[in-house]
């Protein structure tokens, strides 16, 4: 039998590496999209929670320091869950994880944080559906400056209830739009964590298009 040409080899390494990425996934690798939602929110469903991943705020990121994620997770497990800001950790395709940040940091350092929390409350349309037959937990990781609202640093979701809030990240070493980042839910409760995958698209906003518009050649007479 003859040598195989490298068109051969290549399809055989291909095919090769092909069959292995299916049989062999490695779960410490960001890999396939959780399921849809709606356009801008991920939803993972398992035995003993639901997590969404929505991005409404964070598509309109530009060069703040942190990305706004809104994070609903429902209980549907017989256990109660104290979750804490250690509960939360977003992860990126390199590997880095990233705490969630500093309420204070966050309110001195961002400006976008009121427009963010109505942007919380439009997504619930879209959120609430998934969560009819759960009852609503108050939490508030970080207030807006505009509303009396107490910071919440920890929260106690029993059986059968849910709560729905902004949580804030660092910004990736990725980068934010278009690659596939995770977010990890695992309180001291849960021995594996509950985890969504989720991407961030760039949407862009009014005022850039109007900043990027050409402007009208001027007629000549």
């Amino acid at each position: 039998m003859g040598r195989p040409t490298s068109v051969s080899l290549l399809a055989c390494t291909a095919l090769l590496a092909g069959s292995c990425a299916t049989v062999e996934k490695n779960a410490n690798v960001v890999g396939t999209f959780s399921d849809k939602l709606s356009p801008y929110n991920y939803r993972e469903e398992g035995k003993v929670a639901i997590l969404v991943a929505g991005v409404e705020a964070a598509r309109f990121i530009r060069d703040e320091p942190f990305v706004p994620i809104i994070v609903q997770v429902a209980n549907k497990s017989k256990a109660t869950f104290q979750i804490t800001r250690e509960s939360f950790v977003l992860e990126d395709t390199l590997g880095r994880s990233y705490p969630l940040a500093e309420a204070p940091e966050v309110a001195a350092r961002y400006g976008r944080l009121d427009l963010d929390h109505r942007l919380l409350i439009q997504n619930r349309s879209f959120t609430s559906t998934g969560v009819s037959l759960f009852t609503y937990i108050e939490s508030n990781f970080f207030p807006s400056s505009t509303r009396r609202a107490l910071l919440i640093q920890q929260v106690t979701l029993p059986p059968t209830t849910y709560m729905e809030d902004l949580l804030y990240f660092p910004v990736p070493e990725t980068g934010l739009n278009d690659v596939p980042l995770r977010l990890l839910f695992k309180p001291k409760e849960l021995e594996e964590p509950v985890q969504v995958v989720f991407e961030v698209p760039k949407t862009i906003g009014i005022l850039e298009k109007k900043k990027g518009s050409p402007k009208k050649e001027e007629t000549q007479h």
